[in-house]
């Protein structure tokens, strides 16, 4: 029944769009047959007109006198004439009329409906013509204006043609544009569209009988269908209860699996247990199913698990997690009824039950099994251990050392870095195995590596190769400073005396080093020539360190040299303190000046500051020479403007070593205050390299001495690859452009090109701007010229001391 009702609905539907579809024929064939007629009846109604007018042109131009032979020639009669012929031939299927609002005779008199049409052109002038059909005939009116042609028979009666005028009374005084009435085409039916219609009419039996024919196949397809279906459900019903039976045995096998399983059973819906099995019982210790099924889960683990993860958050988490991945597998930390603790490896698995979605948790109790693991890696780290560790310092041994160095060396050459490699023998340490015996030797190697550990950094590698012999692989270093610097740490802390069962002993280390990938770059290479250099180091003496390469070992003596002699010159005070005036070039006045520090060493003369500075910053020296430049440079300053003079503002060049000490923003209010130095009078120069480095430790440093009043110039600007965004939060008053850009100006277009960048930018941000190293009048209008006036440089006078000051400056500028 159901499907007879959906068959008489496709049939309807399939009706109304067959009659959709005939309709829209129908209505497509009475618009071609107005069409036609439309454009038959346009173009009729332009060859007449185009005939009337030549006519009347001719008459016209040719001068035709009007009398009573040629009256009836004019158009209006010769058009009404030619029109009846016309219809005449064609029996009357078209009927053609021009007829006029002020008749002239009983032919040209309109008709109600041509009354109506000129009416409505009259009040629809835009209208060019109207077509209208009538039972079985169409008629097509055009409107018919005065043109100015026809003014030469219809206008003023005094321009009218003589003969023209001699003849009419009352066809004169029409206007240009005024319409005189209209032309009218009538066509009846025809038989081509009477063809059309019985060809349409055929071919819509033929369409019914088509679908009378479609609905009876379909009918009778579907009622094969339904036998088909009948037979179909037949078997299923069949397959059914074949299915049902063998999942009833399932079922029972599965019973007996969950019962019988080694492993603890529960079934778990959201919070509430629905069943367990008898093992899950034996397993957590409960008097039985019942006791452990009323149980919730918070009971049967502890508040947190070994990881320090809420046990009951966690479990939700594995649930979503066993939601997500249709299972999953964990470790769990259970409680037993009576508080006892067991690790349990626990799968869950979502499944359907009585149609309810549960987990199907699997309780696995692994804790002796984790306890095995746990003693069998125990054993296998201690294996490895003594594998690759020496037995009696705990150091690694030669094979751990050779797979680090391979490391190392690798990563030293992804890195483009530089590996140094340490190899140190104990001098005459067979000495004091053979008088007092290898125990008390082996007591003197294990206070050297604890020493050795000691002063080496986190990321290098210590081992003993056997004896008497250490190596030390130092990774991440930049200079040869750090290199020898350990190395001087290694002699100075081994020889410390050793007391030992009562004996105090005294020993010292020859050291050999060589470097990647300046010396070697295969493993077995450095050792050898750190082997080498180690030997040289016996031969010049012992208790002394070579390099490989003989350059090197010179280089870090001449190091060792400086050091000591800059602390002596600190001691000393053999630095000298220079100024270099800073200039404002367009009145040629002094702004200001620089504080520059020189060494002058008692032997080899006067040092510049690039020489020993950087040593200073690296051995935490330039604290105390900062220090030293502030107080001096400060109290001239202070004398200066005591004795009435104008020196400006003194610039003093700071390190980032300063600006960290704790001490450094006591130290600078108390030389403020102690020589009644007004702050304005200061200004502190860092480095953009410096300050890039660490940008937020900066920008809090130089906020307090901002707030002290004291501005701060970022120096050698350019050099350092400053961010736009911390440059923005610099507490920062002036711009010191890099002399490396100021050289070749204005020659150098790509330095031309980044000084006028630096001016403008630092115009954006309201500093002001100085240029370092100008050196000719060239260099002075170009910077003049694109807005820096202030200045630095040979050009307006080297670095000189306060008297040299005295006397060119404030007597001059």
């Amino acid at each position: 029944m159901k499907r007879l009702k959906f068959f008489i609905l496709f049939a309807v539907l399939l009706f109304v769009v067959l009659f959709y579809r005939t309709y829209e024929q129908y209505q497509e064939i009475s618009k071609v047959q107005k069409l036609i007629v439309l454009h038959e009846s346009k173009s009729l109604a332009e060859f007449i007109s185009s005939f009337r007018q030549t006519y009347q042109d001719v008459f016209l131009r040719e001068h035709i006198k009007i009398t009573d032979s040629t009256l009836n020639l004019l158009p209006v009669k010769t058009i009404t004439e030619i029109s009846e012929h016309f219809s005449s031939k064609i029996n009357g299927e078209i009927v053609v009329r021009t007829v006029s609002d002020r008749p002239r005779n009983p032919l040209n008199k309109v008709d109600r409906f041509e009354a109506q049409m000129i009416n409505y052109f009259k009040s629809h002038p835009k209208e060019k013509y109207k077509f209208v059909e009538n039972e079985e005939t169409y008629s097509y009116i055009k409107p018919l204006y005065i043109e100015k042609s026809c003014l030469r028979c219809h206008g003023k009666r005094e321009e009218a043609v003589p003969s023209i005028r001699k003849r009419y009374d009352k066809a004169y005084d029409y206007k240009l544009g005024e319409i005189r009435g209209v032309m009218h085409i009538k066509i009846k039916e025809r038989d081509l569209f009477t063809g059309l219609y019985g060809n349409f009419l055929s071919s819509l039996l033929a369409a019914i009988l088509i679908y009378v024919l479609l609905l009876v196949v379909i009918y009778l397809l579907i009622k094969r269908i339904h036998r088909k279906e009948e037979e179909y459900l037949a078997r299923l019903e069949e397959d059914i209860a074949k299915k049902t039976r063998e999942i009833s045995r399932q079922k029972e096998t599965f019973e007996t699996l969950f019962e019988k399983s080694s492993d603890g059973i529960l079934i778990v819906d959201g919070p509430t247990f629905i069943e367990c099995n008898e093992k899950m019982v034996e397993i957590l210790k409960y008097g039985s199913k019942k006791e452990l099924l009323n149980m919730h889960y918070s009971d049967m683990v502890p508040k947190f698990q070994p990881d320090g993860r809420n046990s009951y958050e966690k479990s939700k988490e594995m649930v979503d997690l066993a939601r997500r991945y249709k299972g999953y597998q964990f470790e769990c930390v259970y409680l037993r009824a009576n508080g006892e603790k067991f690790l349990a490896e626990v799968t869950l698995t979502p499944i359907l039950l009585e149609e309810k979605h549960v987990i199907y948790t699997v309780v696995r109790d692994i804790s002796e099994k984790k306890k095995a693991q746990m003693e069998l890696l125990r054993q296998k780290d201690i294996l490895h251990h003594q594998a690759h560790h020496d037995a009696l310092t705990g150091l690694p041994n030669r094979i751990l050392f050779s797979d680090r160095l391979e490391h190392g060396l690798k990563l030293a050459e992804r890195q483009l870095s530089k590996v140094a490699l340490f190899f140190i023998d104990l001098d005459n340490f067979k000495q004091i195995n053979d008088s007092l015996g290898h125990h008390i030797g082996d007591k003197v190697l294990k206070v050297v590596s604890e020493r050795l550990k000691a002063k080496i950094r986190k990321e290098d590698t210590l081992a003993r190769l056997g004896g008497d012999e250490f190596t030390i692989i130092m990774e991440n270093f930049n200079e040869i400073q750090e290199v020898s610097g350990l190395a001087q740490k290694i002699q100075t802390v081994l020889t410390q005396p050793m007391h030992i069962e009562g004996h105090t002993l005294y020993i010292s280390c020859s050291i050999g080093i060589s470097f990647y990938p300046q010396d070697a770059q295969d493993a077995n290479d450095l050792l050898k020539y750190a082997d080498a250099a180690m030997y040289k180091a016996k031969e010049e003496g012992r208790n002394n360190f070579q390099f490989y390469s003989s350059e090197m070992t010179t280089l870090a003596y001449e190091r060792v040299v400086m050091e000591a002699s800059l602390r002596q010159a600190i001691k000393n005070e053999e630095f000298l303190l220079y100024y270099q005036p800073q200039v404002n070039a367009q009145t040629s006045r002094m702004i200001g000046m620089e504080a520059l520090i020189r060494w002058k060493h008692p032997h080899l003369g006067m040092i510049l500051p690039d020489k020993f500075i950087p040593l200073a910053e690296e051995t935490g020296l330039i604290l105390e020479i900062d220090r030293w430049v502030m107080r001096t440079a400060m109290r001239q300053v202070r004398q200066w403007y005591a004795r009435g003079l104008d020196p400006g503002v003194l610039s003093l060049n700071l390190s980032m070593r300063q600006l960290k000490d704790g001490r450094f923003i006591d130290v600078l209010k108390e030389c403020l205050d102690t020589m009644s130095f007004k702050s304005v009078w200061l200004e502190l120069e860092v480095t953009e390299g410096q300050m890039m480095k660490n940008p937020d430790e900066a920008v809090a440093i130089l906020d307090e001495i901002k707030a002290m009043g004291i501005s701060v110039a970022i120096d050698d600007f350019g050099t350092g690859y400053s961010s736009l965004s911390y440059l923005k939060r610099l507490p920062v008053s002036r711009l010191k452009i890099d002399q490396s850009f100021i050289h070749g100006i204005p020659e150098d277009r790509e330095n031309a090109a980044i000084v006028k960048a630096t001016i403008a930018l630092a115009k954006s941000l309201n500093l002001q701007i100085i240029a370092e190293g100008v050196e000719n009048e060239a260099q002075k209008a170009f910077l003049v010229y694109n807005g820096c006036i202030f200045m630095q440089g040979y050009y307006y006078g080297r670095p000189m001391t306060a008297k040299q000051i005295e006397i060119k400056c404030f007597d001059i500028c």
